[in-house]
């Protein structure tokens, strides 16, 4: 079951606040939320809800130990150990076969595969829980005041299957105080509504279009880019879709979830980019790998050599190199068991890579109209590329689609007929509306600030809401991209 599904739209969701609202005291109330949320992972696959359960109990005692700890060796020990579980769960369920597959095809065994089943949420829970470990373990007081802030915490039924990663920071005093009024309710419900229409309205149709094209044996480059441009407006509209509604119903509940996006396809060069998209993820990287790599004693000494020999600038510049390769390769391994996923967090390194050491100067550019639709054009064009690369099934089809993107101008009667098949009118306008959302300049947004937008913003979302309905009873469920991560 996802947010966006009729039974919890229609019959959960209702039920569970007037639960929620009656029932008195915020530890009460976080009970019945900790509950829900054990149920609403049980609707996905019930057989997972002892690894969840594990999960929980596991991260709760290591941050009762290193809240309790005070010898720094044992605080180390404590922390690796729990580090060593969360990673492990991850490489177990998810890696497996991969790495399975992978000694098969270097060594010329024949190796079984596990066949393991992906639970679902599983990145997202573990990284959740690991936010919590290492934030006691950086300040003991942080140390949950019980197993049932602990559980909430991890399980919270928007964030579990695809974020927004709920830092333990932000959620500690949520768990412990937050209030509920008729506004914030009404504002979540309007910001879920949101949500649901940037996937069923928009995500899904265009997506229709897109898996024929990949899947499609007619391949030339009208097809391609309108694929890989298609995949662009898709995803964004897909994930930023189902974050809204997290943001939204948790937001009923009166709790403040991160943002994850902020406008990521108006960015002028890739790291401003990923300034601006699956923020929560980025910031988790940055906060418990990037920033720890920088201080390690390696780091430190590779540091001074590199001043010694190139000055403190180019020493400044290569001392981002290892951390930033380190954490783009798990990146691409986070989203996903195959080469692929890899290549895909590889791209993105390379480009970040050298607009952090200066060989891709951006800073010049930003300041002219001209160079920033250079930079636009620039980034536009290696995110093209990457999503490529992520939405392909294998790394041929992915060589076909850009391969057709590049070469693919001499037009066949099959690729017209695919084209006109899969490009309909319905699909066509929702990109075009896609884009145009894209892109809105920032004056968009201070426009709905203005006291007559708020009333009409409701009316919006109501009509929004029919439309979403209205496109369920006919076209049913398509599950969001990011739950298989």
């Amino acid at each position: 079951m996802v947010l966006s599904s009729a039974i919890f739209l229609f019959v959960l969701f209702p039920v569970l606040f007037a639960v929620y609202s009656l029932t008195p005291g915020m530890k009460g109330k976080n009970i019945v939320l900790t509950v829900f949320s054990l149920l609403f992972y049980c609707f996905g696959r019930l057989a997972y809800l002892p690894l969840l359960v594990v999960s929980i109990l596991v991260n709760y005692l290591a941050g009762r130990a290193l809240g309790r700890a005070e010898e720094k060796k044992k605080r180390r020990l404590v922390v690796t150990l729990a580090i060593i579980f969360n990673v492990a769960l991850v490489a177990v369920f998810k890696y497996a076969d991969f790495a399975v597959a992978n000694v098969n095809a270097l060594l010329g065994t024949d190796i079984p595969l596990p066949g393991i089943p992906l639970p679902l949420g599983i990145s997202f829970f573990t990284f959740t829980a690991m936010s919590y470990v290492l934030e006691v373990y950086r300040k003991p007081q942080n140390m949950a005041a019980g197993l049932l802030d602990t559980a909430l915490y991890i399980s919270f039924f928007p964030t579990i299957l695809s974020g927004p990663i709920f830092g333990y920071k932000l959620a500690a005093p949520q768990l412990r105080e937050r209030t509920c009024s008729v506004e914030k309710t009404a504002r979540g419900i309007r910001r879920l509504i949101v949500g649901m229409a940037k996937k069923m309205l928009i995500a899904d149709q265009i997506g229709r279009m897109v898996d024929g094209i990949f899947a499609g044996a007619a391949l030339d480059a009208r097809l391609a880019w309108l694929g890989a441009v298609g995949y662009m407006v898709q995803i964004y509209f897909d994930f930023s879709g189902y974050t809204d509604m997290a943001i939204g119903v948790g937001g009923v509940f009166g709790f403040t979830l991160p943002e994850n996006f902020d406008r990521p396809y108006t960015a002028l060069s890739l790291t401003d980019f990923w300034k601006r998209w699956h923020m929560s993820l980025t910031g988790w990287f940055r906060n418990y790998l990037y920033m720890p790599m920088t201080l390690t004693k390696f780091q430190r000494r590779l540091y001074k050599r590199w001043s010694a020999k190139y000055g403190r600038d180019g020493a400044n510049k290569r001392s981002i190199l290892i951390p930033m390769a380190v954490v783009w390769l798990l990146t691409g391994l986070w989203h996903g068991a195959a080469w692929s996923y890899v290549l895909w967090g590889l791209w993105h390194g390379l480009f970040c890579a050298l607009e952090g050491v200066g060989v891709i100067r951006t800073r010049g550019l930003e300041k002219s109209f001209g160079g920033r639709l250079a930079l636009r054009v620039y980034t536009a064009a290696v995110l093209l590329v990457g999503n490529v690369l992520f939405r392909a099934e294998s790394l041929g089809q992915a060589g076909r689609m850009l391969a057709a993107m590049a070469t693919g101008w001499r037009f066949s009667a099959a690729g017209t007929l695919a084209l006109q098949t899969l490009a309909t009118p319905l699909a066509l306008c929702c990109l075009a509306l896609g884009l145009a959302l894209c892109v809105l300049p920032a004056w968009w947004e201070r426009l709905g600030q203005r006291k007559w937008a708020e009333p009409m913003s409701y009316a919006a979302a109501l009509a929004l809401l029919v439309l979403c309905v209205m496109d369920m009873a006919q076209s049913g469920f398509a599950p969001f991209i990011y739950l298989q991560f």
